[in-house]
């Protein structure tokens, strides 16, 4: 594996998951750049620069950045939707 190629793909990826949630917190719609993360995701790792532990460390690691909280702690559970669905009738 060549480290250069490997932290070039890293840095590139901070910088996505970054405009993601930074549009998410901005209440955008942030479609798009989730699909282009996805997809390159994909790439980076059929290519063997990182694994999917790598990216889902960086991935709470910017969102911690960004929101100021883990991504358990801001993402509520589908149990506690369904009861907020719930009593809102």
């Amino acid at each position: 594996m060549n480290m250069a190629q490997r932290d070039l793909a890293m840095l590139d990826l901070e910088r996505q998951f970054r405009d993601i949630f930074t549009i998410s917190r901005a209440g955008g719609d942030n479609q798009t750049e989730r699909m282009r993360a996805q997809g390159f995701i994909h790439a980076i790792e059929l290519l063997q620069l990182c694994t999917r532990d790598e990216v889902q460390q960086l991935m709470e690691r910017v969102h911690l950045q960004v929101f100021g909280c883990s991504i358990a702690e801001r993402v509520p559970s589908k149990q506690a939707l369904r009861q907020r669905a719930l009593q809102l009738g």
